[in-house]
């Protein structure tokens, strides 16, 4: 009998939601009113509860700026950095176009850049090897003259 009564019970909720709404399309207020179906929904939260009453009324005193304010007077600096930046000359080596390796040069600059030291001190000792190998060459030669 339990389900017999249940789906009774289940079929009335049915047919009052069914006549609440034909009521509403039709706009008929006194049906509306007549069935109490729509006055028992109560709504209930699960997983959390709702902020205070409070808390509701002072968010919306200081309600955010909306994007129309942050933007407002926006249109009119981006005109006016438009017109000087026309108005001023053009710069050649600005606009010329770059070689298609120029992002490789930059960053073969940078290592070369720290190579650079170790490559003039490895000159530097190469020349000063070169130098002293002369020197020792005209000693010797210096030295068989003079021997001989």
């Amino acid at each position: 009998m339990g389900i017999e009564s249940a789906a009774a019970e289940r079929k009335a909720r049915i047919a009052a939601l069914r006549a609440l709404r034909q009521a509403e399309e039709a706009g008929d207020q006194a049906a509306i009113d007549a069935n109490a179906f729509g006055r028992q929904v109560k709504q209930h939260f699960r997983t959390s509860r709702p902020p205070p009453a409070g808390m509701l009324a002072s968010a919306s005193a200081q309600a955010p700026m909306t994007l129309e304010q942050e933007v407002d007077g926006m249109q009119e600096q981006v005109i006016q950095e438009d017109t000087r930046k026309q108005a001023e000359e053009l710069d050649l080596t600005n606009i010329a176009p770059r070689r298609a390796n120029w992002d490789l040069r930059r960053d073969l600059d940078e290592r070369l850049a720290r190579l650079e030291p170790k490559t003039q001190a490895a000159i530097h000792t190469l020349i000063v090897q070169r130098i002293r190998a002369s020197r020792d060459r005209d000693e010797e030669a210096a030295n068989v003259l003079v021997n001989e």
